[in-house]
Order: C-alpha cells, then structure tokens, then sequence
C-alpha cells in the first residue's frame, strides 16, 4: 500500500537502530493453537553505510547481522509460510540526511529463517527453533509473498473466506511487534531469543475495495506496529480471512490487513493453491431441476445424482462438500423447521448446534440462512453445515451444505451464495383415482415378483415398515405420483414360508385395518403434519407381499382404497 500515510510494518527494531546516524514438527494437522502455526521471519545479511558531514565521507560494512524481522504463518502441512513481500525483500536502501549530515544504509539479505515460539518447538519435539526458508513467490504490487520450509509436516492456519466476513465481526491479530526487543525478561545472544507471538483483539472496521469493487483490505482495530507484518487475521474460529499489512501513520486503532481471498489469488497465480489442504470452489449456472421442482447454483462440478423427486445429492466422490435438499410437507415455520434441523437428527445423523456468532438471516421473506456445527467435535476435526429452508408454504425446501468446517469456511461466501439462489415450486398434489391407474411391473424389480405399481409413478427412497421379527424382505419398491410429496405406495415380498401374513401384520401393529387379519393401521405425525401408514400382508402365489400405503391424514380415504384396488390387482 503506498502513500506517505501508511507505514508498512515488516522491519522491527534492528533496522531501526541501523538507521541512526551514528556509522556503527508432528503430525500434519491443523494447529491447534493458531500461535503454533505463527512464526518469526528473521532476515540475515550484510549492511553497508556511506556516512558523509562536514568532515568527510565514511565507509563501514558489516556481514552476519539481523538486518530485519517480520511475521508469518503456514498455510499447509508441506512447509509454505504466507507473509509480506516487504518483509522478506531482498535489498533496500535508505538514505537520511540531517543538515549537512548524510547516510545511506544498504542492506542485503544473505539468508531468510522461520522461527518457532519456544511452546512449539517442545510441544512438537523440534531440534532447532529456527529453521532456514526460501522465497517460492513474490509480489511487491500485492505485497505478498511465500516461503518455503524443508521438513514438513507443520501445523497449519486454515484460510476462511473474506468476502463472508462482515464489519463488526472481532478479529485477532498474531505477529510479532518490535521483534525480539519486547524479550526485555531475558538474557541472551540474538540468534538465541525468539519472542512468544503477540496476540491483539480488535474488530473490523471497514473495508477497503478495489476499483473494480473488490474486497482488497480489511480496516481493523487491533493494535499492530512494525513487526506485525505478514502475520494472520483470525475470526474467532482461528481461520485466517487477512494477512496484517499496515497501519495508518500517526493515527490510533487504524491497520490494513489484505484480504484472504486476495491472497487465495496470489496463490492460484503460482499454482501454490495446490499445495492448501482444501479447494476453493466457483459457482457455475443455475441448475434447474424440472422434474423436482426446484433450482439451485452449484459449485462447479456438483451435480445432483439422487433419482429421487423430493431429494437432491451430490455425489460425494466429487468433493468432500455434500450437498443434500430435501422437499418436505410440514404446517411448521421456516424457523421451526431450522430448529428440527440444527437441533435433531431427523434430516443429518450428526448432533448439530447453531453458531450463535453466524446466526440465520434471511435473504427474502422466504428464505431463512443459517449456519451450525457438530457439538463436542475435536478441535481441527469439526463439521459445518451450512443451510438453507425456503418456505413453500405447505412444503418446505430443506438445502444444506455438510463436510469438514476446513472446507466450509474457506469456501462460505460461495456456498452462501448458492444457498441464497435457491428456487422451488410447490407440488401439485391431488386425489388420484384407484379406478383409472393402470398397473405394470415395477421398475427394477422381477415380473414374477409379482410387484406391479402405479404406470407413470415415481420411484422414491424406503420401504415398507420394518416390523419385530419379520425377516428382511430380498425385494422392496417405493413409487409416488409425479409432483406429489403427500402419497406413497411402498412393497416388500417374500417367499411364502418365510412370512405368515396375520403374525406380521400383528408385528407390525396392534391396530387391525380394513383388510382383514393380514393388515394393519399405523397414525404418525412428521414435522406438524399427521400421516397414516396403512398396509397389508397378502399371499400371492409362491410368495407373500406387503403392500403399504403411506399419506396425509386428509387424503387417508383415497388411499385406502387405493391400498384395495392395489391388493385386488397382485392378486390376479
């Protein structure tokens, strides 16, 4: 950042003295503590000085010294450090002048280290604090550069996403300030202090763009001073969305970090993305799902595999983000369908909690977006999800993005702008006629199974109902009306001396239906609507089916003697 009012913080106290005018690791995983991963960048080299007064010109130069300090941290287990390109610039050269005084030092970097706090050079059994580094890449116009480190692997920083983030959100800011002159506890050579990282609390105060609106720099509040630079930004769930760059000079409360996601560019610009533990995702086109009635944004590369009509999946060996939708009935709001969400595991397996600090918002009056995280996880191991509920009224759409909160949060801008995209269209559901149906063997299944369905009608997930003591069924069907979420025709077979229908139907419940000993009554309520399970087991031939209707309450008669119509059928 140029300007005379910024001041760029790399070189700590060894330059500053030089400019007077007198002539003289463990197993590779996410830190656990963003201080592990933080690290003091100490440039070595040479220093030559031309001093000049009224008595004459003076020439001295010294090798082997510190002729520089900065901050850093590592971005991966492989040994690359993300820090300024002003703190490891290899030359530089000031020029004072005082009166009829004048000195110009130079300064040329001979060798770059990284140095490790003492904490995490005993936690991680380290042989030596400080370990030599090389520039891989460097760019002074976005002041960015990275080091490389032999001997992984290293604990790392996990980037987050600075284009999610919001003014107001508090941010830590780790760096070393002053170097090693804030060790005034300790005796010792140079090349032995390393300071402990500094951590400064502060907020984000402003962005500052781009001309082509990009989100550049972070306007934050945290104290930073010359030896801060190159080191992280952290949101409270220790993910780096900046990279402190500067202050403003002569003001209180006022640096720059740049933005993550610039950084994230400077690496994709080396190829260096590779070398991150996640992948950064795009979106593509919006995706239209004609026959589910829904569209949506994906990420490049996702797309839905479920053959289900109220379900959509991604297919989970294209990343480890897995995007699951659900179309659901329910009487209940938007608000009480995220907290069966994020409160139960009726729609994930995982026992989730909502992030109180990234609590939902809503896009439009419609659309409720929220974001929770499996409880009681392992530090560096948790799982995000990030969500969305559209309000269809009667139906509820239920989208959500689950994987590795490493992968969510350094991808959340993009995943929240997917979820914000989604689109959906009630079914039209309606009193189907027993009478009108022609019937045909099920898709998948053997004709001699005996299992004929609905013509036209659509597969669906499950299968009938799992009754004590009932073997397990070697063939099962579930099919649904086009564009129907209310009604379910489900059926299992067996051979006949596996099932004895009355038995079953008993095991199944205690309530008897319509259709004599063999059937059976189940009432259940799922998310505010009431449902009846309504079923029957009937020989047929060689075998003995189960054949189960399954809808709203309202519609309980229709699907009676559709369950009757169904029966009269097989049984031909």
């Amino acid at each position: 950042m140029g300007g005379p009012l910024h001041v760029r913080l790399a070189t700590t106290t060894a330059l500053a003295a030089l400019l007077t005018l007198a002539p003289t690791i463990a197993v590779a995983e996410r830190a656990r503590s963003p201080e592990d991963a933080t690290v003091f960048i100490r440039l070595v080299g040479s220093v030559h000085v031309e001093y000049e007064d009224a008595n004459g010109k003076q020439v001295a130069d010294v090798d082997g010294v510190e002729v520089g300090s900065g901050s850093g941290f590592f971005i991966s287990p492989d040994g690359y450090v993300l820090t300024n390109d002003h703190v490891v610039k290899k030359t530089d050269t000031v020029r004072i002048s005082k009166g009829l005084e004048r000195a110009t030092y130079t300064l040329n970097v001979a060798t770059i280290e990284v140095c490790f706090r003492p904490e995490t050079v005993r936690a991680h059994a380290m042989t030596s604090a400080c370990l030599p580094a090389s520039v891989t890449a460097a760019d002074p116009a976005v002041d960015l550069a990275v080091l490389y480190v032999s001997g992984p692997p290293f604990p790392y920083i996990a980037l987050g996403d600075s284009d999610a983030i919001t003014t107001g959100l508090s941010v830590d800011a780790l760096g070393f300030p002053f170097g090693r002159d804030v060790e005034v506890g300790k005796l010792g050579t140079v090349r032995d202090i390393v300071p402990n990282v500094s951590i400064s609390t502060g907020t984000i105060s402003a962005f500052r763009d781009t001309e082509a609106g990009e989100r550049r720099f972070l306007q934050i509040t945290n104290s930073v001073n010359p030896g801060n630079s190159g080191g992280p930004i952290l949101d409270r769930d220790g993910f780096a969305v900046g990279v402190l760059q500067s202050r403003l000079e002569n003001a209180t409360g006022i640096g720059f970090a740049i933005a993550i996601n610039a950084a994230k560019d400077f690496l994709e610009s080396r190829s260096l993305d590779q070398s991150l533990p996640v992948r950064r995702l795009r979106l593509g086109a919006v995706q239209t799902f004609e026959d589910k009635g829904m569209a949506m944004r994906l990420p490049e590369g996702l797309t839905d595999t479920s053959p289900f009509p109220s379900h959509i999946e991604s297919d989970a060996r294209s990343a480890p983000i897995a995007l699951r939708i659900d179309r659901v009935l329910s009487t209940w709001s938007a608000r009480q369908i995220e907290e069966t969400l994020t409160g139960s595991r009726t729609f994930e397996s995982l026992a989730l909690r909502a992030r109180e600090d990234r609590g939902a918002t809503s896009a439009v009056d419609t659309l409720l977006l929220g974001s929770a995280i499996n409880a009681g996880a392992q530090p560096g191991r948790e799982t995000r999800m990030e969500y969305a509920v559209l309000d269809l009224e009667a139906e509820k759409l239920v989208a959500r993005y689950v994987a590795p909160a490493e992968w969510i949060s350094f991808n959340e801008s993009v995943l929240h702008e997917s979820l914000s995209s989604l689109q959906g269209r009630r079914f039209a559901a309606g009193d189907v006629a027993a009478e009108r149906i022609a019937w045909s063997a099920s898709p998948g299944s053997a004709t001699e199974s005996g299992l004929l369905v609905p013509q036209g009608w659509v597969p669906q997930g499950g299968q009938p109902l799992s009754c004590t003591g009932v073997p397990r069924p070697g063939t099962v069907v579930a099919v649904s009306p086009p564009n129907d979420a209310g009604l379910v025709l489900r059926a299992a077979a067996w051979p006949a001396g596996d099932v004895a229908p009355g038995t079953a139907a008993s095991a199944c419940s205690s309530r008897r239906g319509a259709l004599g000993d063999g059937s059976y009554t189940v009432a259940t309520s799922w998310l505010g609507v009431s449902y009846l399970v309504e079923g029957v087991f009937v020989p047929v031939g060689p075998r003995v089916m189960q054949l189960e209707v399954l809808s709203t309450e309202q519609r309980s008669a229709g699907a009676r003697a559709l369950l009757a119509a169904w029966v009269k059928k097989a049984s031909e």
